[in-house]
């Protein structure tokens, strides 16, 4: 039996305490102002009815950060995206300064959108966090985290006990964001630093070179590139500095930061550009421990 199938059962005995019949199709946990410059944004949990379809991350409960008032596609078209997306990111918008590199299709979410602005307008805000008990949960589908204040986003993930999540803010997250997302890193030299600091990184590789740079770090590239891929939903390694979902215990020792080398329309051209041999094989790194 999957986690979804259990999952169910359990969500349909919390969603009667709502007064609410059946699963919606998309959630609206909370609305508020962006921690980074205070525009109305709302965090949004989709695919909640039914599985994901994401290959890469397999059926996760996919939970989103959006500004209240403009799609994801027109906010990152006019470079309005700060309200979800930190300054840190590299990955921002080309109009607000950045490369233009982030691999989320933008357009597809729009539907997403659509959907929980009608609950936000309808008033229909806000879920028990224990309705995501025994759910897999990738937090930041769209947007990071650190829009969101942390006690907002705690209690969905610890409910769950299966995450996934990333934060470009790290250097001026506090240190409660720790246990709960990954650095996101773009150097190896940024993954030094986060690791010195006590966070587990999460780095982009745009060469073969940059990838023996963070080997050498002590990063093991991520499981979804190996010849036996697993899904994020399998292998939940990028939950912050929380024990593994699997383990029964916490680990003595940190457990190590991973790479993946850039992907998306525009980072995969990025890497390729950048170092022509890229497209040599990659899959014999030793595997995780």
């Amino acid at each position: 039996m999957n986690w979804r199938t259990t999952w169910r059962h359990h969500a349909r005995t919390v969603l009667e305490l709502v007064r609410l019949r059946d699963l919606p199709t998309t959630i609206v946990l909370w609305t508020g102002p962006s921690a980074l410059d205070v525009t109305p944004i709302m965090l949004i949990a989709s695919r909640v009815a039914e599985p994901s379809q994401n290959r890469k991350t397999g059926d996760m409960i996919q939970v989103s950060i959006m500004r209240q008032d403009m799609p994801p596609a027109d906010a990152w078209r006019i470079g309005a995206d700060g309200a979800v997306c930190p300054a840190a990111c590299s990955h921002r918008s080309r109009a607000r300064g950045g490369r233009g590199t982030c691999y989320v299709n933008k357009v597809r979410l729009t539907t997403t959108w659509q959907a929980a602005r009608r609950e936000m307008l309808a008033g229909r805000i806000g879920v028990p966090p224990f309705l995501f008990a025994r759910a897999r949960v990738r937090m930041g589908m769209e947007g990071d985290p650190a829009a969101v204040p942390v006690a907002v986003i705690a209690p969905v993930l610890e409910a769950a006990g299966a995450w996934t999540g990333y934060s470009a803010a790290w250097r001026t997250l506090p240190d409660a964001w720790k246990r709960y997302v990954m650095a996101s890193c773009d150097t190896p030299e940024d993954a030094i630093e986060a690791m010195s600091k006590g966070w587990r990184p999460f780095a982009s590789s745009t060469s073969l070179e940059m990838d023996a740079e963070y080997q050498a770090a002590g990063l093991t590239l991520c499981d979804a590139e190996r010849p036996t891929a697993k899904t994020c939903a399998a292998c939940l390694r990028c939950n912050g500095a929380g024990r593994h979902p699997s383990s029964p215990t916490p680990r003595t020792t940190a457990r190590p930061g991973a790479y993946l080398p850039i992907h998306g329309a525009i980072g995969s051209r990025y890497r390729k550009k950048a170092d022509p041999r890229a497209a040599a094989d990659l899959l014999a790194l030793p595997a995780a421990p």
